[in-house]
């Protein structure tokens, strides 16, 4: 497991290489920092991103910096946790500029990584994704499972991986079961939840 390193992302040590990850199209996904509350806001407030959950837009600039505040805490536990998302400014051009030095003129195009869950009272590597709707169809959540899969192998070798969704979310279904996860159906537990679990 990585030392615990702050929030603001800085790290006196070379950091994994699962914290800044670029694609050969220009896609990065990199470790999500304070300053991308406004990028958060600008995805999440968006009420087509929540179209099956739309009691959870984001209000207000206030609402994001604390919605990324447990995610920044999991990255300063554990090592890894959920990305921003930032691509070329030519899919989104109207997509919020990247506030990281390495962001170049990228847009800001949402979140999506893997975080610790439990299901069932066992642990779990959760799968999250939530993309601007002006990226949506270029492969982009594709890429997000793939990666985190790939991440999830080095952070914790063995534990199964999940995406959980709305039943009513085809979509993020059929990208989780070309990533090769299995639709086990709904979350033991629940009515509105789907499971869907890459064992490992």
């Amino acid at each position: 497991m990585s030392q615990p390193e702050p929030r603001d992302g800085s790290a006196e040590t070379t950091n994994p290489w699962w914290v800044h990850v670029e694609s050969d199209r220009g896609l990065l996904l990199r470790r999500v920092t304070t300053a991308d509350a406004a990028g958060v806001l600008a995805v999440h407030g968006d009420p087509r991103v929540y179209a099956y959950d739309p009691q959870e837009v984001h209000p207000d600039l206030a609402h994001s910096r604390r919605f990324v505040v447990p995610m920044l805490d999991h990255w300063a536990e554990h090592g890894f946790g959920y990305w921003s998302v930032l691509v070329p400014r030519e899919w989104s051009p109207d997509g919020p500029r990247g506030t990281g030095s390495g962001d170049a003129d990228r847009a800001y195009a949402g979140l999506g990584g893997i975080q610790h869950h439990q299901v069932s009272g066992q642990p779990v590597l959760n799968v999250y994704f939530r993309l601007a709707p002006a990226v949506q169809g270029r492969g982009v959540a594709g890429r997000i499972l793939n990666e985190s899969v790939r991440m999830a192998a080095a952070v914790a070798p063995g534990q199964d991986v999940v995406v959980r969704t709305r039943p009513a979310n085809t979509a993020a279904r059929r990208v989780a079961t070309r990533a090769g996860f299995v639709d086990e159906g709904l979350e033991p537990g629940t009515t509105d939840m789907q499971l869907l679990r890459l064992s490992r």
